[in-house]
């Protein structure tokens, strides 16, 4: 079972083993966790970019452990790297007791990072090195304020991390008013602006007018202001790409007024946008980088925050914690980072090649299909974002759904969430160029398939009646 293997689905979805699993989960998860529609299989084993499924359906794999197993399932160096750290170290708290890999992989990661990077914070999640990031830079500035934009993600795991990710009004809506210090404008958007009818192109750093000119003005003054929180792509809320152009007058406001740019990595490093880490794509020099998810390499979990010796040389903070950089996942992650970076970077250009694809494969539906408004690309992050006509771009989740699902059908399984409306790949930086190109294909007929007959889309929010007093919100 490799990337040449040609997937195909056999049974219904969910087949019959699947189903009866799934009800046994259903029974003894907690709630939030027994909704299957969105993958409605048991998967079996996986390897490469196929997921093969307890009914003998196989699957392209877009989702790649959300984003953590950039070179495949299972990495034989990365698996034996951690294997062989396990068994010399066992479990041993970093925090307390150092250890080798500890300092390979620190000294690694400064050798490899952006310009101005001295000092490694350890982690073990995404979640929990944006709570450090923040907490960095209010103890570097001494100031209270936390910049960010709306649409961005950085988990759940926290009432921080929940109240600053607003892909969703569902994610940070029971969150939000229990988090204070944040302060939050939009994120750069090309295809869709606020106080904008229609589809752009739009010049993004519009969205720094509107920081300066009332944000500023009106909300915030900016020497409260200790960072910006920021995505390099907006991931969750629907591979945002944001022009060289706002980087540079955003990074020249940090400098202006003293802020320290806080760069969540967490999806977008170790490769994800074609270079090692998003900020060498785009020129932009952070002051603090957070690292997750990509940065495991399929082995065991870990991230990590990269600072300046300003941000870090005097700092009082303890982040990591029992798990953060255990030997077995310090081993994995360095034999990780080598894996992306052998053969002279054959995994970066690869991303590249697979960004290039999407382009030519999925691109011209724009101009075919007047459902898709747009298809965006960063490496291996791509998004295509579904509309109900061309003129109003009003968003078509429901549109969505039906060509997750029929994609799912055709053997492509990529990245949605019920209530939105831009469906996402995310393939490994490994995935072979045939079977992307081959998953490009089946999508496209999906979304053909859908379109030729389009679902009802759900009353807008400002449609909506009162909510049903006890029901869900979510699902």
């Amino acid at each position: 079972m490799d990337d040449e293997t040609t997937p195909v689905v056999r049974t219904s979805l969910p087949g019959p083993k699947s189903r009866e699993i799934l009800d046994r989960l259903d029974r003894v998860l907690i709630s939030s966790l027994t909704d299957h529609d969105e993958v409605p299989f048991v998967e079996a084993r996986k390897h490469g970019s196929i997921i093969e499924d307890v009914d003998g359906n196989t699957f392209a794999d877009h989702v790649s452990a959300w984003g953590s197993t950039p070179l495949g399932a299972t990495p034989v160096d990365v698996q034996d790297a951690v294997m062989d750290a396990q068994r010399r170290y066992g479990m041993e708290i970093t925090d307390y007791i150092p250890s080798e890999p500890e300092l390979a992989l620190a000294e690694r990661l400064l050798q490899i990072g952006p310009p101005g990077l001295t000092r490694v914070a350890v982690g073990v999640s995404g979640t929990l090195v944006v709570e450090g990031g923040v907490k960095l830079a209010r103890e570097a500035t001494g100031r209270p304020m936390i910049l960010t934009f709306y649409g961005q993600y950085h988990g759940e795991g926290t009432y921080l991390t929940a109240g600053v990710s607003t892909d969703l009004a569902e994610v940070t809506t029971q969150h939000a008013q229990y988090v204070a210090g944040l302060v939050f404008t939009p994120y750069p958007n090309a295809f869709r602006a606020p106080f904008h009818a229609g589809p752009g192109p739009y010049d993004d750093t519009l969205y720094l007018d509107y920081l300066e000119g009332w944000v500023l003005v009106h909300q915030v003054e900016p020497e409260q202001i200790a960072g910006v929180l920021i995505e390099p792509v907006l991931g969750e809320g629907g591979i945002l790409v944001p022009s060289i152009a706002f980087w540079d007058r955003l990074q020249a406001m940090c400098h202006r007024w003293g802020w320290k740019l806080i760069l969540d990595e967490v999806q977008t490093g170790m490769g994800r946008c074609g270079t090692m880490f998003a900020a060498e794509r785009f020129g932009i020099e952070p002051d603090i980088l957070l690292l997750g998810k990509g940065f495991a390499g399929g082995g065991q979990p870990i991230a990590a925050i990269l600072g300046t010796d300003d941000v870090m040389g005097a700092s009082d903070l303890h982040l990591g914690g029992t798990f953060a950089w255990t030997p077995a996942a310090a081993a994995g992650a360095l034999a990780s980072i080598d894996g992306i970076l052998a053969d002279d970077g054959a995994a970066l250009r690869n991303a590249l090649r697979i960004e290039a694809i999407a382009n030519e494969e999925l691109g011209p539906l724009v101009e075919r299909v007047e459902q898709v408004g747009d298809v965006r690309a960063a490496g291996a992050l791509v998004g295509i974002e579904f509309v109900q006509d061309a003129v109003s771009i009003r968003p078509a989740p429901a549109f969505h759904r039906a060509v997750h699902l029929a994609a799912l059908h055709r053997g492509v399984l990529g990245i949605t969430q019920w209530g939105k409306w831009v469906y996402r790949l995310q393939p490994a930086l490994t995935m072979s160029p045939d079977l992307f190109r081959w998953s490009c294909r089946q999508i496209a007929s999906a979304i053909e398939e859908v379109a030729a007959d389009p679902p009802p889309e759900p009353p807008s929010i400002l449609e909506r009646g009162a909510p049903v007093e006890g029901g869900s919100r979510r699902r």
